[in-house]
């Protein structure tokens, strides 16, 4: 819990509404995950961080090729890294998933969304999208896995 509390106030120096969630990989019984449960041996855990996208006059989630939503994903990158420095400097493995879009393929499930459904921020719906309950799809994710012993909330 202590931890937790650093890494709100780590993600609070970048953003402001965001979605914070922890979970045991090694536990998931999601399909896609299981494929690669020796890889979740060596990094047991998620870090799930989501910034809440603005929406544009439209009432519309800003487009994903707007310079705003490639801010959104600076800050991402900004709270993984420091993130991932700390844990390591705490003596834990890292490793902090870049950012990547299949946007060719609908069904594309990212290893950002199924770290976030498995720590019970939201639920992936058949288009593959993330959906929260508070704003839908409207969250980009990012994702730091590492072994540190982090109380997970599907534990």
């Amino acid at each position: 819990m202590e931890f937790e509390n650093t890494i709100r106030k780590i993600i609070e120096k970048e953003c402001e509404d965001y979605y914070l969630g922890i979970a045991d990989l090694s536990l998931a019984e999601n399909d896609i995950l299981q494929q690669y449960k020796s890889f979740f041996d060596e990094y047991p855990r998620s870090i799930s961080i989501g910034i809440t996208l603005p929406y544009n006059a439209a009432g519309e989630i800003i487009d994903r090729n707007t310079k705003l939503y490639n801010e959104i994903n600076q800050q991402l990158n900004i709270i993984t890294t420091h993130l991932s420095k700390l844990l390591q400097q705490e003596g834990y493995k890292t490793l902090s998933i870049p950012k990547t879009e299949k946007l060719d393929d609908k069904n594309f499930i990212s290893l950002h969304k199924l770290a976030a459904n498995v720590a019970d921020l939201g639920e992936i719906e058949t288009n593959g999208l993330l959906v929260t309950p508070e704003v839908g799809p409207g969250v980009n994710w990012g994702t730091i896995l590492t072994d540190a012993p982090l109380e997970a909330a599907n534990q």
